[in-house]
């Protein structure tokens, strides 16, 4: 295993540089992707070793071996990691299991998924801070997007979004701050899309043909915003 760590950065191990993922399913391995792709060095390890050869090369370092067993966790030094995602639902027993360990060996953040809500409340007693439940969130974004005239939809927390929507051409022109957003709709402007690209909005912004903003504040303040644009596009 000496081989294996010496492919991590020494001075980035214990940062969110370096991030290992237990687990390669769908979930697993899109995560691992997306991590690699923005450039963290990502250790991938799962028990099947058709999964690992299939990814090798396109992490840092991928490992076929079962994560259950304590001394896997010591050999490949996940005590070293500041951040181990534990991406295995469908097996909850072997979920528990490694997680527990992770643990207790004193990784610092440990982030789990849960398949569903008993098996979160689970990671939670554990005491894992960080439960990810990919279908839930998922399934709650889409069905605020269906039910509204949201383009998109991300929950910051519970009862607080951000939401991206197109703005109708009554609000063109006019200076961000005259619009009174906030007190008349309850809702902020972060940012605007122009021409493919985002910028930050200010209280001078003008809005253009084709503007998209991100719009964020109270879930339901930010859907009866997005309904009452929608509105006003459609009168246009």
């Amino acid at each position: 295993m000496a081989r294996l760590r010496s492919l991590f950065d020494p001075t980035a191990v214990g940062s969110p540089a370096s991030i290992a993922v237990i687990g390669l399913g769908r979930f697993g391995t899109a995560l691992a992707l997306e991590l690699a792709e923005h450039g963290t060095e990502v250790l991938g390890i799962d028990s099947d070793a058709d999964v690992v050869h299939d990814l090798n090369g396109r992490l840092t370092a991928v490992v076929a071996g079962d994560a259950t067993r304590p001394e896997l966790i010591g050999q490949l030094g996940l005590a070293d990691f500041d951040r181990v995602v534990v991406a295995i639902s469908s097996d909850v027993t072997a979920s528990i299991l490694v997680t527990s360990q992770l643990l207790r060996v004193g990784v610092a953040q440990v982030w789990a998924k849960a398949g569903d809500e008993r098996h979160a409340l689970i990671l939670e007693q554990l005491g894992v801070t960080h439960v990810v439940r990919p279908e839930a969130d998922m399934g709650r974004r889409v069905a605020h997007m269906v039910r509204g005239a949201l383009e998109d939809f991300t929950e910051i927390e519970p009862g607080y979004v951000t939401a991206r929507l197109q703005m109708p051409a009554s609000l063109e022109a006019v200076p961000l701050r005259e619009l009174r957003l906030q007190l008349q709709h309850g809702v902020g402007i972060g940012a605007v899309k122009r021409d493919g690209t985002w910028v930050l909005a200010n209280p001078e912004t003008r809005f253009e043909p084709g503007d998209t903003v991100l719009v964020h504040g109270p879930t339901g303040k930010v859907e009866a915003f997005a309904a009452a644009m929608a509105k006003q596009r459609a009168a246009r």
